[in-house]
């Protein structure tokens, strides 16, 4: 028969068992708890990380096609330059041919108005 001494130390182990699983069963929460902080903090960064890789794979695409539309404008510039050069030959080689023309009917003109004044005197003459 166990004797109240004996009864009070299986009480005290018992007790002291208790805690010893209570302090084992708070560590395991904490770990538990530390564990997933941790894994949270491991998905945020992964997710930081590919968020950042996409904004300056975007970044890349986008000073690219500013590149590419930049180079175009460019080139439509120049080409219109070009075309406007072009067109201001041209119009000055219209105004030469005009004013060679408008000479040459000037001269046919005198040329002719000289003939009629020479006519004119040889009628006057006769």
């Amino acid at each position: 028969m166990k004797t109240y001494g004996h009864f009070f130390e299986n009480i005290e182990q018992r007790r002291i068992q208790l805690a010893q699983r209570k302090k084992d069963q708070m560590a395991r929460l904490k770990q538990k708890s530390a564990q997933s902080v941790s894994n949270a903090q491991q998905v945020s960064d992964a997710g930081k990380e590919k968020l950042a890789a996409s904004q300056s794979k975007m970044d890349a695409k986008k000073q690219e096609w500013e590149d590419k539309r930049k180079a175009a404008q460019d080139a439509r510039d120049e080409a219109e330059a070009e075309n406007e050069r072009k067109q201001a030959m041209k119009d000055e080689i219209r105004q030469e041919l005009e004013q060679d023309r408008e000479e040459k009917r000037k001269a046919q003109e005198r040329k002719r108005m000289e003939k009629e004044k020479n006519q004119e005197k040889e009628r006057t003459e006769d």
